[in-house]
């Protein structure tokens, strides 16, 4: 069983700005977190409020120990309990002591213990250390007192950034990504190295998604695709040849990936992404690759990044075509980085309500999608969209770039604009707008903070 914590950057920027106040003693928070699990895989605690204690709560502030009245744990604990949500205590080590000291074993046992003894609350808990250098280390302690070391603690909001417990400046770059290291270092090589992601949608750009994060030296993909190759697949799917006609193109693109030989591990899933199979993926990823034209899949994904504070990557291509002419009408492409804070794809407009019904209706209820079709109540599949390779390659290559900015901070000025769109036949090809946030959004979803990183809960993501 693996266990990690995920913390909105913004929870991050008040911890350290509290907890590394300059006067090098010790202090105390705490963070209520929705939970994420996934029996045997993975239980994942997910940042919702920071809770401070003042310098007025404590009865101890030294520069090797702190200490409160559990009167003010015990406040938070019932805000958590009311939810069945964790608490994370987490205090600082001013001095530079990288693991839990023996004070801090007692002290947190007895802490825990109290929650532990609390009638019918069985959710597990975790203290973190902040080091004077800003960077984390945690660890889970279960029901029965014993503790297992956080695998993974990410900050995810402008930057993604990742601590784990072997993360070292003495990491072994494998010779295959030498030259890789020479641009941006050895850090994010085994950064990567580390990343599950999901690639949902196999098909243009997803497959080229999938061998771009291959050759960056992704540690795991899970690549989502219902759908079998076509001959018109075969201009614009990375990977697949003619003799591959018929197969799942999941299939055909993991052989590819395996026989590159790099070692990324591949896994495939041949539903839709709403399954129960394909949502215990995203539940254990650390990113996802939004590569479908599918709305009612973006949907759950949009939804997703918020609850899950899972980043989105989302992409997409549109080709419009003068009629009776093959003019150009429009060409541009969209790239969006979905996480708690910034407006969602709803809200910018990139979702079509109308066609995900549609598609869900078709999915759910074909008898009466055709009935409704014939009847010109839905719209129907109409006319395949354009769809040229290079192009589905520029959006995927500048989704990836998208990872590699939010990871290593390269163009620090783009990281302020989730939001980008190319349009690719006007004057200064590939040149970008990027939209800002709309001012009193009232998303339920990107506008209020109320689902942002809910976690687990019944119905998922609160969709009837």
């Amino acid at each position: 069983m693996r266990y990690s914590i995920t913390i909105q950057e913004h929870h991050y920027v008040e911890l350290k700005y509290h907890l590394l106040n300059g006067d090098s003693n010790e202090h105390v928070a705490f963070i209520i977190c929705g939970r994420s699990l996934v029996d045997g895989e993975e239980e994942r605690l997910l940042s919702r409020e920071v809770i401070v204690l003042d310098d007025v709560k404590l009865t101890e502030s030294e520069p090797t120990k702190v200490s409160w009245d559990n009167k003010h744990f015990i406040e938070v604990l019932k805000k958590a309990e009311s939810k069945n949500f964790s608490v994370v205590l987490i205090h600082n080590h001013p001095e530079g002591f990288n693991q839990f000291s023996e004070i801090d074993d007692k002290g947190e046992k007895e802490l825990f213990q109290l929650a532990f003894n609390r009638n019918g609350y069985n959710a597990i808990h975790a203290s973190l250390i902040m080091l004077s250098d800003g960077n984390l280390i945690g660890r889970v302690w279960k029901t029965d007192l014993s503790n297992v070391q956080i695998s993974l603690i990410r900050i995810i909001g402008k930057r993604i950034v990742l601590n784990y417990p072997d993360k070292t400046n003495d990491y072994a770059t494998p010779e295959v990504f030498n030259r890789q290291q020479l641009a941006f270092g050895k850090a994010l090589v085994q950064d990567l190295s580390k990343l599950k992601i999901s690639v949902v949608g196999a098909g243009a750009t997803g497959s080229a998604t999938a061998l771009l994060l291959t050759r960056l030296g992704v540690g795991e993909l899970c690549l989502i695709d219902k759908d079998t190759i076509e001959q018109s697949n075969l201009n614009r799917l990375h990977g697949a040849k003619m003799s591959d006609l018929g197969k799942y193109k999941v299939d055909v693109l993991q052989q590819y990936i395996e026989d590159i030989g790099i070692e990324t591990k591949v896994s495939v899933l041949k539903s839709w992404v709403e399954d129960q199979e394909c949502i215990a993926h995203l539940k254990t990823s650390d990113v996802i690759f939004g590569c479908t034209d599918d709305d009612i899949g973006r949907i759950l994904l949009n939804r997703f990044a918020y609850f899950y504070l899972t980043p989105v990557i989302d992409m997409g291509l549109m080709i419009q075509v003068k009629k009776d002419l093959n003019e150009i009408q429009d060409l541009q492409g969209r790239v969006s980085y979905i996480y708690p804070g910034n407006d969602c794809l709803i809200t910018k407009g990139n979702i079509n309500i109308q066609r995900a019904y549609e598609q869900g209706l078709k999915r759910n209820n074909p008898e009466n999608y055709k009935k409704l079709k014939d009847e010109a109540y839905v719209i129907g599949e109409g006319n395949p969209s354009p769809a040229v390779v290079t192009f589905t390659t520029q959006i995927a290559s500048m989704s990836v770039n998208e990872l590699l900015n939010r990871m290593q901070g390269y163009n620090p000025c783009l990281l302020e604009f989730p939001h980008k769109q190319y349009f690719f036949h006007r004057h200064g090809n590939g040149s970008g707008i990027f939209p800002g946030n709309i001012s009193n959004n009232e998303c339920r979803i990107c506008g209020q903070s109320n689902y942002w990183g809910r976690g687990d809960m019944q119905p998922l993501l609160d969709m009837v």
